[in-house]
């Protein structure tokens, strides 16, 4: 991992739509182990690879037109995007 690492909190279900929607931009094993582990809670990110994972998951929720995945996916960036700036 670069210099710069940030730790998320993150649920199962929250774990469950980033890999299912943006596990093609994390290429640290780290947070692919943490990400894949279901009893790990604090995921770990490099702060380039959470900017990334924010623009794919804002992607699809720009497109969605479901309503849970709608809610879903606002919290969940609006969540990633509250550790992105501290």
């Amino acid at each position: 991992m670069t210099e710069k690492t940030i730790s998320v909190d993150l649920d199962s279900e929250q774990k469950a739509v980033i890999l299912e929607y943006a596990a093609m931009l994390i290429y640290e094993t780290e947070t692919n182990e943490d990400l894949n582990n279901k009893r790990k809670k604090w995921i770990r990110f490099d702060q380039d690879t959470l900017c990334d994972v924010i623009g794919e998951l804002s992607y699809y929720f720009n497109r969605c037109n479901d309503n849970y995945k709608f809610h879903m996916l606002d919290e969940l960036i609006s969540h990633l995007e509250n550790f992105e700036r501290k």
